[in-house]
């Protein structure tokens, strides 16, 4: 048998290196949702790794499901109070009295744990309304809000329970843009109860279809919403275990196409399932338009699969559905159970 030169010993070597770090590539970057790479999320990626460490770091496996948690969401419909600092060009006007005190009744009605709140002014508004509920015998000791230079309508969370970590985004990298960011950035936080278990809560506010180019504000939409679904899947690689609950006033409904990234996710642990709250009457609306006459779904939770399953059937959630929801806002807040 003629023995192989040095040569071509080294062309063998070469050669299988070349195709195991084209297996690892593969493996890496060959998850794809509607022509979509992870590759692509990279660059917005960094920006995590620049503010902290990854939650998989320092948080332990969470306990299994106990009792529910209330969550509730709500866009509160411009809730600004006088003193609050403009962020914008725009003068915003403050809420009145008789709206922000409906506001508080809506949010008592239900009676949460967690609240997740879109269209907060600031700190000083935040401050306001956790005073009247407070008023209401609800205490929020542990708030935050993510406020964005150029836009004034804010995310905001209140909770019962301590807030252990803090990763929300004011100026996250849009997708497929060098220079654009997220609206009003990315709210991200991780809430523990007394018994160990944590829930991380993340909540958006997707561009408005009130605009003068229509097309441009329903594409901005959809780069929004694939923005957040490559977060999402960073997030979950780095940690699989974690209970995700996703909030937000997405400004399309469940059959729109821009939240089919949300929902088929960039991987299974990454996809999301949209929950279907009612109201007492049976109806799912969230906002109405006037003008067109129009009953719109656009405020929506989704949950990760692990939160899923551990919500299991016969967790509950609905709509606050009383006589104040009209004078407080122009939409309809609804909540849900964790465990």
């Amino acid at each position: 048998m003629q023995k192989k030169s040095v040569w071509q010993r080294a062309d063998f070597l070469l050669l299988l290196l070349v195709f195991s770090l084209a297996g690892l590539l593969t493996l890496r970057f060959g998850s794809d949702v509607e022509g979509l790479t992870v590759r692509e999320v990279e660059p917005a990626g960094e920006l995590l790794h620049q503010e902290g460490a990854p939650v998989a770091d320092y948080l332990p496996k969470p306990p299994e499901a106990g009792e529910p948690v209330r969550f509730l969401m709500y866009n509160v419909q411009n809730y600004f109070v006088a003193g609050e600092k403009s962020r914008s060009r725009y003068m915003c006007r403050p809420k009145s009295v008789r709206s922000r005190e409906a506001v508080a009744d809506v949010i008592a009605t239900a009676a949460p744990e967690i609240v997740g709140l879109i269209e907060i002014g600031g700190e000083l508004a935040l401050a306001d309304l956790q005073k009247r509920l407070a008023e209401r015998g609800l205490r929020y000791p542990h708030a935050m809000v993510l406020e964005r230079e150029g836009e004034d309508r804010a995310l905001a969370l209140l909770s019962m329970h301590p807030v252990i970590r803090d990763f929300s985004q004011a100026n996250y990298p849009l997708y497929g843009q060098k220079r654009r960011k997220m609206l009003r950035g990315i709210l991200d936080v991780t809430v523990q109860l007394p018994d160990g278990r944590y829930f991380r809560v993340m909540g958006a506010h997707l561009k408005s279809r009130v605009a003068q180019d229509a097309a441009a504000a329903n594409n901005l939409r959809s780069r929004e919403a694939r923005t957040l679904a490559f977060y999402l899947h960073e997030q979950v690689q780095r940690a699989p275990e974690v209970p995700i609950v996703l909030f937000g006033d997405w400004n399309d409904g469940p059959e729109d196409a821009s939240l089919g990234v949300l929902t088929h996710g960039l991987s299974r642990q990454s996809s999301m399932s949209r929950l279907e709250p009612l109201d007492d009457r049976g109806h799912a609306w969230t906002i109405y338009f006037k003008a067109g006459s129009e009953y719109l779904v656009f405020d929506q939770i989704y949950v990760n699969p692990i939160l899923k399953r551990r919500r299991g059937r016969h967790s509950q959630c609905g709509i606050v559905d009383i006589d104040a929801a009209s004078t407080a806002s122009d939409h309809r807040a609804i909540w849900c159970e964790l465990r």
